[in-house]
């Protein structure tokens, strides 16, 4: 069955005519902890949050959290430190899997992955990896699928290379550059830093197919008291419209420096990518195809029983606030 965009397209199109009115605050402002990962540019939205009212606006007293891996802002989200967290898919289908059902996922920054896989100078062709070392965030995520699935079309194996977990992006790229590894999945900007150093881009794995790079999570139980999951989605959408208006071009990219703290020559050609040619920043929406091939790959690697459930299963439901696409 296909999926389309229609039904978030007329939402926010609604809401974009309302002239992104301010919505009016009706309780005492409360903490809402945002778990991710400054140094990468797919957590734009995040920085936008915190840097521009959106939040305040609806109710909310944003705060920056951290975050050393998905399946932490998972755990996270269920002890209630953080409400809003930054997680690959893998971590939060297993969490629901294995009994935490009170986490859905709400939006998604991107819905293909901006990820690329730097090697060594020494790296050539696909089959120089042949027996070398592949930092990931975790052995059980897109990183290491897609990744894969490259080699595959190159006509190696999984079992050729070795993977290991080394962290998020920042300590990957700190493996790549002092060589203790020779290859790496790097996120934006750390992959375009990774080529200008000498360590080029082998891969670009968002071309390999749809798949769900992304996704921020809520507990169902915070969403629903006090309106907070609708109070959080109508300050996303107004971020998600800020961000795409080529007015906002400019502050958007000083936004960014400021987390990433990478210079401005490193961030206009992501932005353009993001927002203006290849336009793979989402307006909020989950796309519950690229979800669902998530759920296929785990159920191909039996990490899930197969068929696998559907990517509805682990989505916020709309009338709590969530973007997903419907089918």
């Amino acid at each position: 069955m296909k999926h389309t965009r229609r039904a978030f397209v007329v939402g926010a199109t609604a809401f974009a005519a309302g002239g992104l009115a301010r919505p009016a605050i009706v309780q005492a402002a409360e903490p809402l902890t945002i778990a991710y990962v400054p140094a990468n540019a797919i957590h734009w939205l995040c920085d936008v949050l915190i840097e521009k009212p959106f939040l305040k606006e609806a109710g909310f007293v944003p705060q920056r959290g951290t975050m050393r891996s998905s399946t932490e802002s998972i755990q996270q989200i269920v002890t209630g430190d953080v409400q809003f967290g930054s997680t690959q898919p893998e971590p939060l289908i297993s969490a629901v899997q294995h009994g935490a059902k009170d986490v859905a996922a709400m939006t998604a920054p991107m819905n293909r992955p901006a990820w690329a896989l730097n090697v060594t100078g020494d790296i050539k062709s696909p089959k120089d990896l042949k027996g070398k070392v592949i930092g990931v965030s975790a052995l059980k995520n897109s990183e290491v699928w897609l990744t894969t699935r490259f080699l595959e079309q190159h006509g190696l194996k999984a079992s050729d290379v070795d993977f290991i977990v080394v962290g998020t992006s920042p300590a990957k790229f700190s493996a790549l550059t002092k060589g203790s590894i020779a290859g790496a999945v790097l996120f934006q900007p750390l992959a375009t830093v990774a080529a200008r150093q000498g360590l080029p881009v082998l891969a670009n794995l968002g071309a390999i197919q749809e798949y769900s790079p992304t996704v921020y999570a809520v507990s169902k139980k915070w969403a629903a008291k006090n309106d907070s999951g609708k109070r959080l989605s109508g300050a996303l959408r107004r971020a998600y419209t800020w961000m795409w208006d080529p007015k906002n071009r400019d502050e958007s990219i000083a936004i960014l420096e400021k987390y990433t703290k990478k210079e401005k020559s490193i961030l206009v050609p992501i932005y353009e990518e993001y927002f203006v040619t290849d336009k793979i920043y989402s307006h909020g929406e989950i796309s519950l195809a690229g979800f669902d091939e998530v759920l296929s790959a785990m159920a191909k690697e039996g990490d899930i029983k197969s068929p696998p459930p559907p990517a509805s299963t682990f989505m916020l439901d709309p009338s709590l606030g969530g973007l997903a696409t419907s089918t």
